[in-house]
């Protein structure tokens, strides 16, 4: 008869388990209910900085004439490049991208070596917002950074439009070679200003947040074009190029005066 309690506790705590993943799902998947409850975490500090951070960003882009490009200025090559590489369901989700997170975690299980991803732009944008670092001191530590970044997202799903949420990413990212956003960037590479660049380029920059320090050193060089070419391909994949764009673009010759300065 002692049993009983026992199996009724354990029934208790499964259904208490399938109850908290439904509703981790339910916030996922629907990002009304994202933007709702980052309203919540609005009202603590790092919703004052996450509120802040457009201000700040704009005030550091004067200061250290990065330059800023707003919204309507970023070229719509550069957008598509980004969203596709980094986020392809960036219009759909609420901060997080219940996709891309789960397939990460069945990745991390079979190879717990390999960063298989899964941040959104999002995540990143509040990362670099609160200065959360990547390299964590503990497995502990690690779950508390991760929980703090998701957070900050649903605070900037909530506080930003989807179209200010790139405007603020792509002018706050470093992209190599001394340059912090996308302005810079097109200096720093392509001598050019922003709305200048060609498809190419902007292929070319849209891999760059993934390892700016080694693509800038070597920018022409084997890794930052196996990138370029990775870019192509998921554009692809995704459905912004055709394969004769895919083909042509691949072809390119980006970097054929490259300043070494």
């Amino acid at each position: 008869m002692a049993e009983k309690p026992h199996k009724h506790r354990h029934l208790r705590a499964a259904a208490a388990t399938v109850a908290g993943i439904v509703a981790l799902v339910a916030l996922l998947f629907f990002p009304p209910v994202d933007r709702g409850l980052g309203g919540l975490f609005a009202m603590s500090a790092d919703g004052a900085t996450i509120a802040n951070y457009p201000h700040w960003l704009r005030q550091q882009s004067a200061r250290h004439h990065w330059g800023y490009a707003e919204y309507p200025d970023i070229p719509s090559c550069l957008e598509n490049a980004i969203i596709s590489v980094e986020d392809k369901r960036f219009f759909f989700h609420g901060g997080v991208d219940p996709f891309a997170a789960a397939r990460a975690i069945v990745e991390d299980a079979q190879n717990d070596h390999v960063d298989h991803g899964g941040s959104t732009i999002t995540l990143q944008l509040a990362r670099m917002i609160l200065h959360v670092p990547r390299q964590q001191p503990s497995p502990l530590a690690e779950l508390a950074s991760q929980l703090r970044v998701m957070r900050g997202a649903l605070i900037v799903e909530h506080d930003f439009s989807k179209q200010q949420i790139l405007e603020l990413y792509l002018n706050g990212v470093y992209l190599g070679r001394h340059a912090i956003g996308v302005t810079a960037a097109a200096r720093a590479y392509f001598h050019t200003p922003l709305q200048q660049l060609d498809q190419a380029q902007c292929i070319y920059m849209a891999g760059l947040p993934n390892d700016p320090t080694r693509f800038g050193a070597d920018p022409s060089g084997i890794r930052a074009m196996a990138r370029y070419h990775h870019v192509i391909a998921t554009m692809q994949r995704n459905g912004y190029l055709t394969g004769e764009q895919a083909v042509a673009l691949a072809d390119q010759h980006l970097f054929p005066e490259l300043s070494e300065n």
